[in-house]
């Protein structure tokens, strides 16, 4: 076989082609970014507690500001304001075939919040799955360092708030 340089950079130009090629397909693969949506939303559901919540609870809503940062708490008649972070950072979850969604969550500006017979320590607000759902997961955090917000459980309190 006749080796020349010619054929030495065809091929080279061959396997740079495949290369970009399979680094474009892993980008377009890679983990879309589900983002908090400015909107009211109204109590859907509650996570990590076998218990029922309270009509004080389940009549709650949230508005959020995602461009001003502020969220509106409404618990039997009274409002509530916090401010959400500056800076969002990312929880992956909604496992799909090549990995997860990376939901959007900012910590809110208090150290707790009290929703009726629910303390929420540490709060944090995130968007939910599956990616692109209508709702946001009001929850106890605190972050990881990571800035990922801790799973939903007994000890952990997720609040489900789906837009109106």
């Amino acid at each position: 076989m006749d080796f020349t340089w010619s054929v030495f950079r065809q091929k080279v130009q061959g396997m740079h082609r495949l290369l970009v090629l399979a680094g474009l397909l892993l980008v377009a693969c890679g983990a879309p970014t589900s983002g908090l949506r400015t909107g009211t939303y109204v109590f859907g559901a509650l996570r990590g507690r076998e218990a029922a919540p309270s009509a004080t609870v389940s009549g709650s809503t949230l508005e959020l500001d995602v461009l001003t940062r502020e969220v509106k708490l409404t618990l039997g008649g009274a409002t509530r304001r916090f401010t959400m972070a500056q800076d969002a950072t990312t929880t992956t979850g909604c496992p799909g075939n090549f990995g997860g969604t990376a939901q959007e969550t900012r910590t809110l500006d208090a150290p707790n919040i009290q929703l009726g017979e629910l303390l929420i320590d540490a709060p944090v607000l995130r968007t939910d799955c599956p990616a692109g759902s209508p709702n946001l997961v009001l929850q106890s955090g605190p972050v990881s360092a990571a800035g990922a917000a801790p799973d939903c459980s007994a000890e952990v309190i997720c609040v489900v708030y789906s837009r109106r």
